[in-house]
């Protein structure tokens, strides 16, 4: 089961990273990311899509996520920053088809330089956490 802490526990704790200082896209894994969440295609079943390609705009999210995020450790032990935007930041398709808006991104990988990415997702999934340090609600 996933755990989740607030940005404050977050940082207390040490989880938070640096935002890149160099490029966002600079791997080839982190460019095939980046293309993969800028660009729909109608071949992948699930699809996050961020609401502009440019890389300007990627990094803001970015970085963004990775200054006021919270955190997640998945099941697998990664860990991840999730970040409730406040603002639209892309959308969701499903088999090239639109679902839903997504108002929130997740950066996954973080720990790792030259495949830490970020993706479009919906707040909705992480409005109801609590932090596992402090109990408060983990992600605002």
């Amino acid at each position: 089961m996933a755990r989740y802490f607030c940005h404050q526990c977050s940082d207390t704790l040490g989880y938070l990273r640096q935002p890149p200082s160099g490029k966002v896209v600079a791997s080839t894994y982190q460019l095939a990311k980046y293309l993969k969440h800028t660009v729909p295609d109608a071949q992948v079943a699930i699809q996050s899509v961020f609401d502009t390609p440019s890389t300007q705009a990627y990094a803001g999210y970015l970085v963004g996520a990775l200054a006021a995020g919270s955190i997640e450790i998945d099941d697998r032990g990664s860990t991840n920053v999730i970040w409730a935007a406040g603002n639209p930041t892309g959308f969701l398709f499903r088999d090239g088809a639109l679902v839903q808006p997504q108002d929130a991104v997740k950066v996954v990988l973080s720990s790792n330089a030259s495949k830490v990415h970020a993706y479009p997702a919906n707040s909705t999934n992480f409005l109801s956490v609590t932090c596992s340090h402090c109990g408060d609600r983990a992600v605002c």
